[in-house]
């Protein structure tokens, strides 16, 4: 998919720029100059960049720089991000895990930590991204932005497409942030990832977000579905099936989830009230359809995931703001940090051999930010995610010493202090603590201390 939409994203951004030349075409017409302005200094421009840019803190900001005609019916603007990140782990060597490295992943922790192995120090310089965003029409009822952001995965020097998508009239489609992710609910992190009980997740989506009535909004769209499933194995008690006369015993592989393509996809939604960006609440609910084969019965069978996510923020005084979310469903590990790329959303039924069911976890996060001037900023915050009812299938998991998929909840927790040193140099410094519990009550966790120098054109 991600082959397909590049060169849609490409062409779109060739072909605005063309759809603004033909408007423009009169010689004389002072709309036509193109001008390099300084974004600080245009709020007119910022704006417009601003309003189809990702509200996620960890993001590219609006970029120092851009080119526009005076009309503000094309506007260019590339931005750059370079975060060079020096740190040690102490009590798990979580940066050489391959689940983990420079994102902070307590899933990923060893339990029990591994002797001699409990410490390692890092300097991570694969930190780094770059986006183009090109805007027809700016400012207008008919504005369309196309956004595009190429990075690397932090862990190896590979480049990859993180996101690309195109915005028009509240209609966006492309790889973006799914709308069941509330982008302004975590406080900035040096940690790529962020809290384990964070809703986070890059999909496949075409959506649309209305506009804001008297402090009410809401949006809808539908997914690209991204499933982690077991493998299929049963792990009940053993019986015998008289239809097809044949004994089904723990370990018999009585399912296969990608034995049926799906037809239906992920139908996020929300509906949103604030008065302002920093004042506000939002409930999100997601649908996950899931198709499948009953192997023993040779037929394709159906079951439904489904969350809630309750968020929002509080600014009482100007400097001070509080964050906080809590999400709840069955078959949603795609969509909670933490249980991202574990095989537990949807898990064969102990019971009923050749069904599957959605398994029920949660994820929340709660964070304070104090700005103490421009330059400082103090952050903090608390996640935790959790799996439940995996039953048979999770005490298989745990019989399997060091077993990454034997994942019962963990802890998130981080504090940290930024200083711009101006709008292009940032440092920052930050602990984080993390904590795994598995089915079979095993433990481990990490402590990590970690310093950016990070440079935003």
């Amino acid at each position: 998919m991600h082959k397909f939409t590049l060169p849609v994203l490409a062409l779109a951004a060739m072909s605005v720029p063309a759809i603004a030349q033909s408007e423009v075409e009169k010689p004389n017409d002072p709309g036509n100059k193109v001008t390099f302005i300084k974004t600080s200094q245009d709020t007119t421009v910022y704006n417009i960049l601003k309003k189809d840019r990702s509200k996620d803190v960890n993001e590219i900001p609006v970029p120092h720089f851009a080119i526009h005609t005076q009309n503000n019916k094309f506007v260019m603007t590339i931005g750059a991000q370079i975060n060079p990140i020096i740190g040690a782990d102490m009590g798990s060597n979580l940066y050489k895990n391959p689940n983990a490295g420079i994102n902070f992943v307590p899933s990923a922790i060893y339990a029990p930590g591994i002797r001699d192995h409990k410490s390692d120090f890092y300097i991570n310089a694969l930190n780094a991204a770059v986006d183009l965003q090109v805007v027809g029409f700016g400012g207008t009822d008919n504005q369309i932005t196309g956004y595009l952001k190429i990075s690397t995965a932090g862990n190896d020097n590979h480049i990859k497409l993180s996101k690309a998508y195109l915005t028009w009239r509240g209609l966006t489609a492309g790889l973006k942030n799914s709308l069941f992710v509330d982008e302004s609910v975590c406080p900035p992190t040096i940690d790529p990832q962020g809290p384990n009980g964070y809703v986070s997740t890059t999909v496949t989506e075409i959506g649309y977000v209305s506009p804001t009535w008297s402090g009410f909004s809401f949006g809808a769209g539908l997914d690209m579905p991204t499933y982690y499933s077991s493998n299929g194995v049963y792990r009940g008690k053993d019986y015998h099936n008289h239809d097809k006369d044949q004994k089904v015993s723990s370990g018999t592989h009585t399912v296969d989830p990608d034995g049926v393509s799906m037809k239906i996809p992920d139908i996020p939604m929300y509906v949103q009230w604030g008065t302002s960006d920093l004042n506000r609440v939002r409930l999100g609910a997601i649908i996950r359809p899931l198709m499948y084969k009953d192997l023993l019965n040779d037929s394709r069978r159906t079951t439904v995931g489904w969350g809630l996510s309750l968020s929002g923020n509080i600014n009482p005084v100007e400097p001070l703001i509080f964050y906080l979310q809590a999400t709840y469903g069955k078959g949603i590990g795609a969509y909670i940090q933490d249980t991202q790329g574990l095989p537990l959303s949807f898990t064969p039924k102990d019971g009923n051999a050749g069904h599957m069911t959605p398994t029920p976890m949660m994820g929340w996060l709660a964070g304070v930010t104090y700005n103490i001037n421009p330059k400082w900023q103090i952050n903090a915050m608390a996640s935790q995610a959790r799996v439940w009812k995996c039953g048979a299938y999770a005490n298989a998991q745990a019989e399997q010493p060091g077993n990454v998929n034997d994942y019962s909840y963990g802890y998130y927790g981080a504090a940290n202090v930024f200083y711009n040193l101006s709008s292009y140099l940032q440092f920052g410094v930050e602990y984080l603590y993390g904590y795994r519990h598995t089915f079979n009550h095993q433990s481990g966790h990490d402590n990590r201390i970690q310093m950016q120098v990070m440079f935003t054109l």
